[in-house]
Order: structure tokens, then sequence, then C-alpha cells
């Protein structure tokens, strides 16, 4: 697909990003030359960080609303994932519970079958409730003023954790997001990395300054990608959509608790 001005390249790639994120309508985004056209979606990855900084300012600032309603801590840190998933769609949870599921199995073939199923497993439903305890569980030891800039930095490493697994392992299929995100344009993942460090260091000095704030969260996000891609390599031999899902949730469980310890 060609877009010919630098606006219309950005209104795509934004719109791209947003319908993969989110559950936001976005159609109206999008020139209208791409309208019933198939969008280019590893051009967009450049903004995925933003997006997901965006949807933990969300969370964070509802979080806060609550809390500053007086709204007991545990329900207000429900409530503020309750608006997250509602806003995402539960997208990356999907993930994470595909991969748990389908870790469990004996093959590689075996495991991408399991993967796909639209039914929920008991390893799945466990990783769910875990990764939704430990992000309630980190979500209360922030203050009504430190919520929205803790969650919008650890939104947008848990998307940029997501793009180091296309440029690590190849499409475990030959169809679904992997695949159409393969390979990542140089450019965009630039672009990612960019905004990636500019969150870091903008979100990462308001919450206090320290080296520990700036470079905790993101080691953490990273040691979740490491752990998630040496897995998906080893049972899958390559990443699918699910993959990043799963490690968009370890990521962000990550980034938060590591937070919470550094700031609450």
């Amino acid at each position: 697909m060609t877009t010919h001005t630098p606006l219309a390249r950005f209104r795509l790639d934004l719109a791209c990003g947003l319908s993969l994120l989110t559950r936001l309508p976005v159609l109206w985004l999008a020139p209208k030359s791409c309208h019933g056209q198939a969008w280019p979606m590893a051009h967009s990855v450049w903004c995925w960080p933003l997006i997901g900084a965006g949807i933990g300012a969300v969370t964070g600032t509802t979080l806060a609303l609550l809390m500053l309603a007086h709204v007991p801590p545990l329900a207000a840190a429900c409530l503020a994932l309750t608006v997250q998933t509602l806003l995402t769609g539960g997208l990356h949870e999907d993930g994470l519970a595909d991969m748990a599921d389908g870790c469990g199995a004996s093959t590689p073939q075996r495991r991408l079958e399991i993967m796909r199923d639209s039914r929920v497993g008991s390893y799945g439903v466990m990783a769910l409730c875990l990764s939704y305890g430990i992000r309630a569980g980190a979500l209360l030891a922030f203050s009504p003023v430190m919520a929205p800039l803790a969650c919008a930095l650890a939104g947008g490493l848990a998307r940029a954790a997501m793009l180091a697994i296309p440029a690590w392992l190849p499409p475990a299929r030959a169809d679904g997001l992997a695949h159409a995100l393969s390979p990542l344009p140089r450019r965009a993942l630039l672009g990612a990395g960019l905004a990636t460090l500019a969150l870091c260091l903008g979100l990462g000095l308001a919450l206090g300054a320290q080296p520990a704030v700036l470079m905790a969260p993101a080691l953490a996000a990273l040691v979740a990608t490491y752990v998630v891609g040496r897995q998906a390599r080893r049972l899958l031999g390559g990443y699918t959509g699910d993959v990043l899902g799963c490690c968009a949730v370890m990521a962000d469980c990550l980034a938060l608790t590591t937070l919470a310890a550094l700031t609450g």
C-alpha cells in the first residue's frame, strides 16, 4: 500500500496500532484511500510503545480517581484493570492463556494447535488469575499522583518488549500476526526504540529521577522478554501473536512490580 504524504502515513500507522492494541473505533483515522485494503501492520510498530503508555495512563488515572473517591484500594485496583481490559479487549491476556495451555503439549505442532483453540484450559485460567493478581497487588502500592505515571511507563515498556521477539525469532506459522510482522522494517523498529527511550526518560524522571527508577523497570521488561522468547524458541520453534501477548502481560507484571517496589 502506498500513501502519498507523511501525514497520511502517520494516520495509517496510528490506526493500525490502535486497531490491534485497543478496541477503539479507528476507521475514521485512516486515510480514505486505505479503506477496504490490507493495512501494513509492521510499519506501525513505532507507535506501539506510545499506545501502550496511553493505555497505562488510562488505567492509572482510573485508579487515582477511584482512590480519591475513597473506593477501597483492592476494589479500585480491580476496577482499574477492568477498564484496561475493556479498552484492550483482553488481547494480550488471551495470548498469555493460550501459551500457558499450549506449552503443556508434547510437540511443537500440537502446541500450536492448542494455542489456536478458542477454549481456555486450566493452565490458562491459572495464568490469567496470577497475572491479574500480580498487577492488582502492584497497583495497591501507588499513590494517586504516582499511579498514572507508573502505569503509563509499564504499559509503554510492555508493548515495546513485544517488539524484541520478532527481531529475535522467526514466525512459527506461515500466517497470522507473526507472519504479518516479519520482517520488521528497520525504520519502524528504530522509531519504537526512540519512543521507548523517551518514555523511560520522561516518565522515569517524573517518578523520581533516580537511576534505579529509570533502569529497573526496563530491565524487568527485558527479563520477561528473554524468558518468553527462549520458551517460544524451545517449545514452538518461533513466535506467534499469542507469544507477543504473553510477553506483553509478563513484561507489564514485572515492570509494575518493580515500580511498586521502588516508588511505593
